[in-house]
Parts: C-alpha cells; sequence; structure tokens
C-alpha cells in the first residue's frame, strides 16, 4: 500500500507510523515528496525515529549505519541522498531515543532547513533565469508560430498541435518549479522554526 502523507516535524510523523504498525502496516519505503509504502503484517507496537542525513559518499553513510546498528538500531529505509533515514530498535542497548542528546535532535532540523534553502534558492535562479531569457515578456512561452491565429482550418490545426508539446514544456517547466520553490520555501520555515524549539528546549536544560 501507498500512501501520500507530508508532515512538518519529525515527532508527528513517527507518530504516524506508530499507528500505521499498530494497524499491521510496516514501513517498507519511503519516496520523496511524502510517498510511504507500507507492507501488510501483523499489528505491532513499533518505535520509528527518523534522523535526517545526507552523505558525499557510500562509505560515509555505510559508517553511519554500522553506528546505529552498534547502538541497537535497525535501519529501515533511506539512502545517501535522500535525507530521512528511519530506524527501529533491535536490541537492548537502543533504548527509548536515537539521540543522545537535544542537540542532536535539534541538527536534523537544521539539516532540512539547509536543504529546503538551497532548493528554494535553485528554483527562483532558475525561474529569474527563465524571466530575463524572454526580456521580461512572458508571452514568448506561448505559441511562437508566425500568423498562427490568423490562419484556418487544416493550416490552423496543424500548427496548432505541432507547437503545442513545445509550448506545454516552456509553460509547465516554469509553473512546476515555482511551485516547488514555493514547498520548500514553506518546509524550510517550518523546519527552521522546529530546529529554534529545539535550540530553545536545549538552552532552558
Amino acid at each position: 500500500m501507498r500512501k501520500l502523507k507530508v508532515f512538518w516535524d519529525f515527532a508527528s510523523e513517527e507518530a504516524y507510523l506508530h499507528d500505521m504498525a499498530q494497524k499491521g502496516w510496516l514501513l517498507q519505503n519511503y519516496s520523496a515528496f511524502g510517498i510511504y509504502h507500507f507492507v501488510k503484517n501483523a499489528p505491532q507496537e513499533l518505535n520509528y525515529k527518523i534522523d535526517y542525513r545526507l552523505f558525499s559518499s557510500t562509505k560515509e553513510f555505510q559508517n553511519y549505519l554500522s553506528l546505529f546498528e552498534d547502538a541497537g538500531w535497525k535501519h529501515i529505509c533511506g539512502t545517501k541522498n535522500n535525507g530521512s533515514q528511519y530506524f527501529l530498535p533491535c536490541g537492548p542497548q537502543a533504548g527509548d531515543e536515537i539521540f543522545s542528546d537535544p542537540a542532536s535532535a535539534a541538527q536534523r532540523y537544521k539539516t532540512l532547513y539547509q536543504i529546503c534553502l538551497t532548493n528554494f534558492s535553485v528554483f527562483i535562479a532558475y525561474l529569474i533565469v527563465i524571466y530575463c531569457s524572454y526580456g521580461g515578456n512572458l508571452s514568448g512561452l506561448g505559441f511562437l508560430t508566425p500568423g498562427l491565429w490568423e490562419r484556418t482550418g487544416a493550416a490552423f490545426w496543424g500548427g496548432f498541435f505541432f507547437e503545442l508539446p513545445f509550448v506545454i514544456l516552456r509553460v509547465g517547466c516554469p509553473v512546476f518549479f515555482a511551485v516547488l520553490a514555493v514547498l520548500y520555501g514553506y518546509w524550510g520555515e517550518k523546519a527552521h522554526q522546529a530546529y529554534r524549539k529545539q535550540a530553545k528546549k536545549e538552552a532552558a536544560q
């Protein structure tokens, strides 16, 4: 089974995965943009924990997994490039929490915020380049065939359908990246708020 869900904080996501396991749906994989892959099993009480890390090499990723395995945590899913890493306790040494201190728990929100900010900046830069390349005249994203709208009959429809895929590509890509920019900006702000909240808890202790 696949489900689409978007969470703004890891605690709520962990609670969601726990509830799904109680219903007999165990996490198998997680894809981009909030698509969860579950497999049916007996209802279980599973204490999912989530970290957020990106790795520069496979060796670094494998060392990270080995460190958690030695601490009693089994890696359920996540790759060196997708950020979210899902774990379950597999030994008595694991305890109830995956992090040893509040600073480590807060760091995952900081990493998520930095990734969102980077993606937001890239998409905004792309949109600025597109805008400037058309000299500020976005009508250039539409149909460019000279005299198309003066044609009639087969000549019009032939030209229209020939250029339509290119128009969809020219218009669709900027719209798609504009939506992504808004989403990453929103997710980044949520992650930043969560990081500040965690940092305050750490300072209060």
